[in-house]
């Protein structure tokens, strides 16, 4: 069984060490599929660097995503999502 699916990426966003951050991202999110975030640090991101998902969560189509840094340097990320089955 296979299944289209949708990505979409968003632009940079910088962390500093220990700093949380929450975001949405709309992009017709709704019942009828299936989406996750992902993430993970740049190349451009010093050593050290890391980015974690604590929660995710869906309402009225807006993807709300809780970021932490747990690194021990800053990290620049762009997140990504992926959407299925396929919208189109």
């Amino acid at each position: 069984m296979s299944v289209e699916v949708d990505f979409n990426e968003w632009g940079t966003i910088y962390l500093a060490p220990g700093q949380n951050a929450w975001w949405w991202f709309t992009w017709i999110f709704d019942g009828n599929h299936w989406s996750r975030m992902s993430a993970v640090p740049l190349p451009d991101s010093p050593p050290g660097s890391s980015i974690q998902i604590v929660e995710e969560w869906s309402t009225g189509g807006t993807l709300w995503v809780h970021w932490k840094n747990n690194g021990t340097a800053g990290v620049i990320f762009r997140p990504t999502v992926i959407v299925a089955p396929s919208r189109y």
